[in-house]
């Protein structure tokens, strides 16, 4: 244990330069001061705090109820979660409504029933799932996104046990978890988040006239100061510095505006501000997609700037133009990757992560996005990629307002075409409902790319807004690391493995090594087809040697070619190419034909290589793994893997056909040559250079 500790320091060290290292020594000779100021920041006087103003007012919260009550079934599920955490009764990640007595122990991973010891932040390591169990599941209870439901439920029924709950936990929070004592004092982003759950807590009560307790109240302020203290002192930087320094510079902004305590107060909102306006540039490409390559996260984050830029501008803040233009940059990549069923590729990490607990699901929180979107870019197109229903994430966003503002928008289905994100290296496919995603982009964001999958020139499809070829997603974080290892590694993906090596070198959960870079190669579209080459130099980099480059032809009619050359300068290497199914699809062979079926419909896949291979249809192995995918975090399902391998000492090439719209009577290779049969008419495609 002790030498895979050091190994991952020494990981660590290689990818920061001279400026990051001397920027973390001097933050942990900060920490000493922190520490030794600990029993001023205890008794910090906030008994003359005024209050900024929330997003909603009084009247907002009668029209919020009102909706509740019109749509019975919403209420009745809101209700349903507010009285199972009066219960304490919890659901989140593999959880699901499981009882954890009257006292809630915040430190406790009640996945595991392991607990983290109460001891200085800066002494704990929450990378050590062995002792402290999955810090995942310690920090999502601690996040307080479950004090939403009781928001809600308290707007509409007024019935006090919902707010006194609230007031409860968090005053027994603050007593077991004194000022920087414990795991829940150890990350800003958690802080941030836990401060944004508060405050639309304590502000709605306070709307609602709920007489939250003095002495509470001023324990909660305190709190307030601290939290917001302790992220000022904790921002992260370098090749830390992330969506988490988005999150915290939310915290900031959120906390400056809606607790005056003074000048401190100021300080936070500007500090904030700046941050969040600065890394809208370094954290998203200008074509509006996140430059961590995790869909998930690029979600995420803009609910950080929703948010923020709402309550700053509430407070008189004014957000410059420029920065709303490039959140309707960000929330229109969604569009261009959803299809109308809101399936979106699970491109790079995903940890189930949300900024408030109003919605908890993530193709809802699409739809809200486009919601938010429409109503805040008056946009046609993203009103119709909502379906037209509003929803009650952005009744809590805007209010009483939204109901008008969203009914005036008139839908309008956007333009189906497809779309090249040059920047952030994605080709998306688009063409009478088949959409399809081709990954040109490099693996992540900053010199570790912690959240990034080594899934170079990797495919998906989407048929008929069905999912078929999918990114199996994310599964796991700190712990289970031979299943993290998998999920973010090249095996997981739609893609060519060489010699059992992921494209990237894995240097720990959210650090790789050597990294591959793509270059796309060339581009080629009309009425008919569109074509696009690119590769890859992360197995040139390692001791495999090889060069993999792919292209792709899709054929309007309704099929793809897609054509993996690998190129390599070693006597023998072992190539594998992988396809992985949405987990609800069947298959049948015939011969080098697979059928694959879903929902009545069937897409085909031919598979051919220029020399001599074996195919194998796999489903939820564990030796080794394959054929999994995980839709939410710590949750797993066996899916379909069709998996192709070959050992060979010469270049070599796979060819897949995979045929949509079911136009191909059949299909061979012959002397570099590919024959289609389409519809009777016989095409013949030469692969001897590129395909032609």
């Amino acid at each position: 244990m002790k030498q895979k500790k050091l190994q991952w320091y020494v990981n660590r060290l290689s990818v920061m330069g001279l400026p990051e290292i001397t920027h973390r020594v001097f933050s942990k000779s900060k920490e000493f001061y922190i520490v030794s100021n600990k029993k001023n920041m205890e008794n910090y006087d906030v008994s003359l705090v005024n209050f900024g103003k929330f997003l909603l007012e009084e009247k907002d919260l009668r029209s919020i109820a009102k909706f509740y009550n019109n749509n019975s079934d919403l209420k009745e599920n809101i209700i349903e979660k507010a009285n199972s955490i009066l219960n304490h009764e919890f659901s989140f990640f593999n959880l699901n409504k499981v009882n954890i007595g009257n006292d809630i122990k915040w430190n406790m991973d009640y996945s595991s029933m392991k607990s983290c010891p109460t001891d200085l932040y800066n002494k704990l390591n929450y990378r050590d799932s062995h002792n402290i169990g999955d810090i995942k599941y310690i920090w999502e209870l601690n996040r307080f996104l479950h004090f939403y439901p009781l928001i809600e439920a308290y707007t509409i029924t007024r019935d006090d046990r919902y707010a006194d709950e609230i007031i409860k936990q968090i005053y027994n929070w603050i007593n077991n978890n004194p000022y920087l004592m414990g795991i829940n004092w150890t990350s800003s982003l958690e802080l941030a988040i836990r401060l944004i759950s508060w405050s639309y807590a304590i502000n709605t009560l306070n709307l609602s006239g709920y007489k939250i307790p003095e002495i509470v109240m001023l324990e909660l302020i305190n709190s307030i100061y601290q939290h917001t203290h302790y992220i000022n002192n904790h921002i992260s930087a370098y090749s830390s510095a992330n969506n988490h320094l988005i999150g915290e510079a939310a915290g900031l902004c959120i906390s400056g505006c809606l607790y005056n305590l003074g000048a401190i107060s100021k300080k936070w909102r500007k500090k904030g501000l700046s941050i969040l306006l600065e890394e809208l540039d370094k954290q998203f490409f200008n074509d509006g997609m996140n430059k961590e390559q995790a869909l998930a996260y690029h979600c995420f984050s803009l609910d950080f700037y929703i948010l923020s830029f709402l309550i700053l501008e509430k407070n008189g803040h004014k957000i410059p133009k420029k920065a709303w233009d490039k959140l309707n940059k960000i929330v229109n990549v969604l569009m261009h990757f959803t299809d109308n069923n809101f399936n979106i590729p699970n491109i790079g990490d995903s940890d189930d992560g949300y900024v408030t607990g109003f919605i908890t699901d993530y193709k809802k929180n699409i739809l809200s996005l486009f919601n938010t979107g429409a109503i805040l870019f008056n946009s046609p197109e993203y009103k119709y990629k909502a379906k037209e229903s509003l929803d009650i994430k952005n009744l809590w966003y805007f209010g009483a307002e939204s109901i008008d503002k969203h009914n005036a928008i008139k839908p309008e289905k956007p333009a189906e075409k497809s779309k090249l994100l040059k920047e952030s290296g994605y080709y998306i496919f688009n063409h009478d409902n088949i959409k399809a995603y081709f990954d040109i982009g490099n693996l992540g964001f900053l010199s570790i790319a912690a959240h990034g999958h080594a899934d170079a020139l990797s495919f998906c499809l989407s048929v008929n807004d069905t999912e078929f070829l999918i990114d199996p997603g994310t599964y796991a974080y700190h712990s289970k690391k031979e299943w993290r290892n998998y999920f973010k590694g090249t095996a997981a993906h739609n893609t060519v493995m060489v010699d059992d090596l992921n494209q990237s070198e894995i240097g720990g959960n959210f650090l790789w090594l050597k990294k591959a870079n793509i270059y796309l190669e060339k581009m080629l579209s009309n009425n008919n087809f569109e074509y696009i080459r690119a590769w890859h130099d992360g197995y040139i980099k390692q001791k495999a040697k090889v060069k993999h480059q792919r292209e792709i032809l899709f054929v309007k009619t309704g099929y793809f070619i897609i054509v993996d050359r690998l190129l390599t300068e070693k006597d023998n290497n072992k190539y594998c190419l992988n396809w992985h199914l949405n987990e609800n699809c069947e298959v049948k062979t015939d011969s080098s034909c697979y059928k694959i079926s879903q929902n009545n419909q069937t897409i085909k896949k031919y598979i051919f290589c220029t020399e001599s291979h074996k195919t194998n249809i796999i489903k939820g192995a564990q030796n080794p793994i394959y054929g999994w995918v995980s839709k939410s975090f710590d949750i797993k399902l066996p899916t379909t893997t069709i998996n192709s391998f070959v050992g060979s000492d010469k270049n070599i090439m796979f060819i897949t056909i995979i045929e949509c719209k079911n136009i191909i009577k059949s299909a061979e290779l012959k002397n570099n040559i590919l024959k289609i049969n389409e519809n009777n008419k016989i095409i013949n495609y030469k692969l001897n250079d590129y395909l032609k």
